[in-house]
């Protein structure tokens, strides 16, 4: 009796575990990669279909998605999500204005007030530029087994060509028959918001620490705590102006550097973003150049 009990029994879940390994999983969407490319460059792609690619913003950042569809029936991505924080700005270094303060003479710093698998969809995403989450209903459809791709222009609002970074993290959310049934997140992703980034050179630099030197020379031969130097927001004495004014230039150069550094982490082609650090590398070693060059306008009189 036992002995037949325990033959039915056996049977039951042999029967059962054929039944679960047949039953289908669905459509099980994974995130492969999230890289961030240039929008004229995705157009630019030999094969490119124009038609697919109609949101596409040439002059913005697009986030290149490759999906991948581990399940074994249809899978689909309904909806994007583009979480942004982590905003920075880097400003233009300010020509100098150097300024008589009668009856104020400044000896410290003072603020001043201010105010590769083509493609096979494209859209875009408009959202202001402020911390928050920004969504965009999409309809990716990726077959059983299958990898896709598509991509995501990013337009934020009141964006500064070459001056603007922020980080995003993207979430998918997947499913079948409009529902949404698996979410997958990116690791935040650092991007430049628009355009190429932007600095002054070295020779900018040093022609206007010529202008700090003769502007206060005019302003005053003999020096005076009254004459000051204003640049970015910030009223500096002029004893210390020129001084103030490189290292400034320095940081701003280090920021930036920092800033392209962790852009380079998820870029789609390095090739860009390499040679502005270059650039950018090559600048900072000047910068020692341009502290002797302000204590030599000093030594020589040409700055009281």
């Amino acid at each position: 009796m036992l002995g037949a009990i325990a033959t039915v029994l056996t049977a039951v879940i042999a029967a059962w575990t054929t039944l679960r390994a047949r039953r289908k999983r669905g459509g099980e969407v994974a995130l492969v990669d999230v890289s961030v490319g240039e929008g004229e460059a995705v157009l630019a792609e030999p094969g490119a279909d124009v038609q697919l690619l109609g949101e596409v913003v040439p002059d913005r950042p697009v986030l290149d998605i490759a999906v991948r569809n581990d399940g074994d029936r249809k899978g689909f991505v309904r909806r994007v999500h583009v979480e942004l924080k982590g905003l920075l700005y880097i400003p233009a270094l300010d020509p100098p204005a150097v300024l008589r303060l009668p009856g104020a003479p400044v000896n410290s710093r003072i603020r001043a007030q201010e105010r590769r698998l083509g493609p096979s969809g494209s859209y875009a995403v408009d959202f202001p530029l402020a911390e928050g989450s920004y969504s965009r209903t999409v309809n990716q459809e990726v077959d059983a087994g299958d990898v896709d791709r598509f991509v995501l222009s990013l337009v934020p609002r009141e964006a500064e060509q070459g001056k603007d970074f922020y980080q995003v993290r993207l979430t998918l959310d997947g499913g079948r028959a409009g529902r949404a049934r698996k979410r997958v997140t990116s690791d935040p992703i650092t991007v430049l918001a628009y355009g190429p980034p932007s600095w002054e050179s070295p020779e900018v630099i040093e022609e206007r620490l010529s202008s700090i030197a003769d502007r206060v020379r005019e302003e005053a031969p003999e020096g005076s705590a009254e004459v000051t130097v204003l640049f970015n927001a910030i009223v500096h004495p002029n004893a210390t102006g020129m001084e103030d004014y490189v290292a400034f230039y320095e940081d701003k150069l280090k920021v930036l550097a920092a800033a392209l550094q962790e852009c380079l982490k998820h870029a789609a082609d390095e090739t860009r973003i390499r040679r502005w650090l270059d650039e950018l590398e090559r600048d900072l070693i000047r910068v020692e150049q341009l502290r002797l060059y302000a204590a030599e306008l000093r030594a020589s009189g040409r700055h009281p």
